[in-house]
Formats: structure tokens, C-alpha cells, sequence
């Protein structure tokens, strides 16, 4: 699709009172996520390490199941995804895009090391069923209506509001390939619970690169979500009065400086044997990617500066 490379910036609040100023920002921003991911040490951990970066501010998204799609269509214009374009795109690419081979093989390769971790085996049905599912749950078609009484979000007045099927962190991956776009996505990493134990991994959180576009057709400036308590959200900046010409940016590090993961990288290629390439480790050794590489790909998609930090940085603890 042509677009304007888009970022939508929310305006400057601070010039209103505060009664005007606080009625706007509970309406424009998703205040729970922010205080969520700002306490674990996720979301704008780096203004204080960076005084010249702006703080970024998780735009309030309806939850009916397309918010990955309405959270990039705020982004990027300032408007929820209502007509179901993203959607309808992001299906299109999966069911018959001419990378969806690609596509499907990095997200098989991704899926078996997750599955050796938990020690799970799929058989050839098994992963063609798990993609066929993938690509079903990203149709446009409403999963079920809820009437008045059912527990749509915030009770909306009308009597049938359509909820769609949650997406996984694939489709993230293929949203990136619809937009031509890097996305970068900032999440824990964990679940927690109400006392904060940890007790399952969220996997979305990291950056994923439109790999099988060539990185001079793609916009070099990534589109960044949030996500939260199984809610995406577009990540803005505000405008800033005094012009210090800043712009936003996003570190592609987490705030102990480790690189983010770098999702779905690994294609093994046409000749791959599943199965039995898996667990030959020449082989594997061989489509694994080095840090460098993964730099590599992060400079030639996107516009990466390499900020030195001061060494008092380096010592402190959160």
C-alpha cells in the first residue's frame, strides 16, 4: 500500500488547565497500561537516560479483538481500524501473498524451538492445522455478536457490536509485511500475578522486520505498539512547545541494554527438512543468526543510531 510515512502525534496538552488537560488524557490514553509498563521498567525507562527523548503515550484502543490493527491504524493516522482494511490486508497476505510460503516457514521454525523448550512434537497434520488456524483467526469475520446483556467492553449501547478473534505475535510479524513497516512492540515479559509472581512468559514484546520485503521498499520508521494485559496500543509521542526538533525514538534494547528479540529472523530455506534438520546441529548451527547479522538486518531496515552512555548508566540498578 502507498502511505505517507505516518506517525501521529498527540498535541501538546500542557497548554491547557488541568481540569480540560486530566479529562483529555483519561479519554485519549490508556492510563492503566502506561503505569503498568512504566513500573516494570518497559515504557520510557529511557528519558532518564536519554534527557533528550520523549516520554511515549499508549493511545486508549477499543478492545473488540482487532486492537493490534486499530492500535497501527492510530499510529499511524489517529483513527481506529473500523473498516477492517488492515484486517482484510493482513488476511489477504497470509492466505495467498506471494511470501506466504516464506512467512510460514519462519514461523515454523520459530514455533519448533519454542515447542523443543516444552518438549512438544507436532506431526505434519498438526502444524498444518495450527496454520490454517493462524490464518483463520486472522479473518475479518466477527467471532460471535454479543447482545446488550452480553460483556461487551464498556457496554456499548448498541444492541450488536461484533468482537473479533485475538491475534498472536505472527500476525504482528505479517502486519509488519502489509505495512511495509518495522514494528517494534514494548511489553513484559511476564505474566504476573496479583503479587507479582511470574507464572507465564508473554511473548510479544521485540521487533519485527517486513523480512521478506526488500528493506528499500519498506519505510525505515517503525511503528511502535504497546502491549498489555492482552491489549495492543499505539505508542506517540505529544508535540513539544519548544522546538528542540527531537524526534521520537525507541531503544531497541531493554532497559538492562539487552537487544530485544528480533521475531520470526530465521528462515531456513526451501531445501529445510523438518524433522530432521532440527536436530542436526551443523545444521542448525548453520541458519542461527549472530548478533552481527541481527544488527545488520536492524541498520538495514531501519534508521539506528548508537547512543554511548555515560558509565554512571552502567553501574545503576533498577
Amino acid at each position: 500500500m502507498e502511505m505517507p510515512i505516518c506517525a501521529f502525534q498527540l498535541p501538546d496538552l500542557t497548554v491547557y488547565n488541568e481540569d480540560f488537560r486530566s479529562f483529555i488524557e483519561r479519554d485519549l490514553i490508556e492510563q492503566s497500561m502506561l503505569v503498568a509498563l512504566e513500573q516494570a521498567g518497559r515504557l520510557n525507562w529511557w528519558v532518564s537516560v536519554d534527557p533528550t527523548s520523549q516520554r511515549l503515550l499508549p493511545l486508549a484502543t477499543t478492545g473488540d479483538g482487532n486492537c493490534l490493527l486499530h492500535a497501527a491504524s492510530l499510529g499511524m493516522w489517529g483513527f481506529h481500524d473500523r473498516d477492517l482494511m488492515l484486517r482484510k490486508a493482513l488476511y489477504a497476505l497470509m492466505e495467498k501473498g506471494v511470501e506466504k510460503e516464506a512467512l510460514k516457514r519462519r514461523w515454523r521454525w520459530q514455533q519448533t524451538q519454542q515447542n523443543k523448550e516444552s518438549g512438544l512434537v507436532y506431526t505434519e497434520d498438526e502444524w498444518q492445522k495450527e496454520w490454517n488456524e493462524l490464518i483463520k483467526l486472522a479473518s475479518s469475520e466477527p467471532r460471535m455478536h454479543l447482545g446488550t446483556n452480553g460483556a461487551n467492553c464498556g457496554g456499548v449501547e448498541s444492541s450488536e457490536e461484533p468482537v473479533y478473534e485475538s491475534l498472536e505475535e505472527f500476525h504482528v510479524f505479517v502486519l509488519a509485511h502489509v505495512l511495509r513497516r518495522p514494528i517494534v512492540v514494548v511489553a513484559d515479559t511476564m505474566l504476573r500475578d496479583s503479587g507479582g509472581e511470574a507464572f507465564a512468559p508473554i511473548p510479544f514484546g521485540g521487533i519485527y522486520l517486513p523480512l521478506e520485503v526488500p528493506a528499500s521498499q519498506c519505510h525505515r520508521s517503525p511503528l511502535v505498539l504497546a502491549y498489555d494485559q492482552a491489549h495492543f496500543s499505539a505508542l506517540v509521542s505529544m508535540e513539544q512547545k519548544e522546538n528542540t526538533k527531537e524526534q521520537a525514538v525507541i531503544p531497541l534494547t531493554d532497559s538492562e541494554y539487552k537487544l530485544l528479540p528480533l521475531h520470526f529472523a530465521v528462515d531456513p530455506g526451501k531445501g529445510w527438512e523438518w524433522g530432521k534438520d532440527d536436530s542436526d546441529n551443523v545444521r542448525l548451527a548453520s541458519v542461527i543468526l549472530s548478533l552481527e547479522v541481527k544488527l545488520h538486518l536492524l541498520h538495514s531496515y531501519m534508521n539506528v543510531k548508537w547512543i554511548p552512555l555515560s558509565s554512571k548508566h552502567h553501574h545503576h540498578h533498577h
